[in-house]
Order: C-alpha cells, then sequence, then structure tokens
C-alpha cells in the first residue's frame, strides 16, 4: 500500500503518489510574486527544492531564472515531475537522506545549529517544528 512501510505505519513524503497526476493538474501554482521575493533574498541563484512533489514551486524557481535541484521522495509524484520538467535535475531523496554530496564545513554547520539554538531559545513552542533529522540532512548540502 502507498503512503505505509511495512509495519503499516504512515510516511507522510509518500502519501501523494497514488493521486500524483491529479495532483498535477488541481493543485494551484504558486504566486510569482511571492516567489520572486523570496529568490530576492536568496543568496545566489541556486535553489534545492526539497520535497518538491510535481515540481509546481519547482516550475516557477525555473521560469525566474533559478538553477533548481527538485528532490522528492514519492516515486510518483517524481514521475510527474520530470514529465513537466524534463530539463530540471529531479532526484528522488528525502529531507533526512538529500541525494547531494556535502557542502558545508563542521564549523559552518556548528555556527547554523548555534544560530538555530538561539532562535528556539526565544520561541521554545517552536522546538516541536524542527525535525532533526531533517534538519541535519538539510545543513549537510546547504550552500552559502
Amino acid at each position: 500500500m502507498a503512503g505505509v512501510d511495512k509495519a503499516g505505519r504512515s510516511l507522510p513524503g509518500r502519501s501523494f503518489g497514488t493521486a500524483a497526476a491529479a495532483y498535477a493538474e488541481h493543485r494551484p501554482d504558486y504566486a510569482r510574486a511571492g516567489v520572486r521575493w523570496a529568490l530576492e533574498r536568496a543568496s545566489g541563484p541556486r535553489v534545492l527544492d526539497l520535497g518538491a512533489g510535481t515540481g509546481k514551486l519547482t516550475a516557477v524557481l525555473v521560469t525566474l531564472g533559478a538553477q533548481v535541484t527538485a528532490v522528492e521522495p514519492d516515486p510518483a509524484m517524481l514521475i510527474e515531475l520530470r514529465r513537466g520538467l524534463p530539463d530540471v535535475r529531479a532526484l528522488e531523496g528525502s529531507a533526512e537522506k538529500i541525494p547531494m554530496p556535502d557542502a558545508m564545513s563542521d564549523e559552518e554547520r556548528e555556527d547554523t545549529l548555534s544560530r538555530i539554538r538561539a532562535f528556539l531559545a526565544g520561541r521554545p513552542e517552536a522546538a516541536g517544528e524542527f525535525d532533526l533529522p531533517m534538519l541535519t540532512g538539510v545543513l549537510r548540502v546547504r550552500r552559502s
């Protein structure tokens, strides 16, 4: 059964695959102005679209000039992404296992973790918003 592991536990990152084509067709696109606003604040043109789904955000990023690598855990969603955006680098993976090489030194990683700890110290209620294995994976490939 799609979206569950062998023990019957839900796999949220793989829960949309049974409806991937419908998702691609019916999910609204992202607002270009909002995506442009976010890109203006980015440190460069390279973007990792993590949990890219069928490529709704990826498509907008590409039209705005970003160099996108899309990563998606659900094989059916990834098929739709590749079908709609054949020129985009699209990889199977998850936030916990991003299929990209390490790009952050131990010093950079510790500095980033220190900033996150400082943020959370001021917002203890936000601690539940962070998934440590996911965060570790993102920090492993973060590029400045």
